[in-house]
């Protein structure tokens, strides 16, 4: 054992340079979540619209029913296709000096966190997530606009990987 090991610290020597991308069943949670989303919405809005036209029947309503479900189309392709282009348009890197974090396919997002920011970080798992291996990761820093930066679609294996590299790295004794 070199003297010298005992005064450097307990890091990685090659930190992750290459971004990471989320885990690939995180297309699937997202599109399930937008899809009870979807129905949820619907089972909200077209009852009244069938009530109205039922009763009423004037062209008000046809149009009012037209609208709503192109409306509710939509938003169903975005539930379908919104988890995808997420996918895509995010990755991860950390390396010596924090963690960077991009999104975005129209409005592009780049967020950094130093390590010297980082006060704890948190793995969170939610039903959906528990049912396919997947956490969100939480760090919580000293700001106040990104005081919570959040990376979710990550598997639950990797998301305690990172925290415990980032504890290291940041030197805490308990999070």
């Amino acid at each position: 054992m070199c003297p010298l090991s005992s005064q450097t610290p307990d890091v990685d020597p090659t930190p992750v340079d290459e971004p990471q991308r989320l885990d690939p069943r995180s297309i699937t949670v997202g599109r399930i979540g937008g899809w009870i989303f979807v129905v949820i919405l619907a089972g909200l809005t077209l009852p009244g619209l069938v009530t109205g036209l039922i009763f009423k029947g004037d062209w008000g309503f046809w149009l009012a029913m037209i609208l709503v479900l192109l409306l509710l189309g939509g938003i169903a392709f975005l539930a379908h296709a919104g988890p995808v282009w997420r996918y895509r348009h995010t990755w991860y890197r950390i390396d010596a000096y924090g963690v960077e974090i991009a999104r975005g396919r129209f409005w592009q997002r780049l967020i950094t966190v130093p390590h010297a920011r980082v006060q704890h970080i948190d793995v969170v798992r939610g039903p959906l997530e528990r049912r396919f291996g997947l956490a969100t990761l939480v760090i919580y820093t000293a700001g106040h606009e990104h005081s919570e930066v959040k990376l979710e679609g990550l598997s639950h294996e990797a998301a305690l990987a990172l925290r415990e590299r980032l504890v290291k790295e940041k030197g805490l004794d308990a999070v």
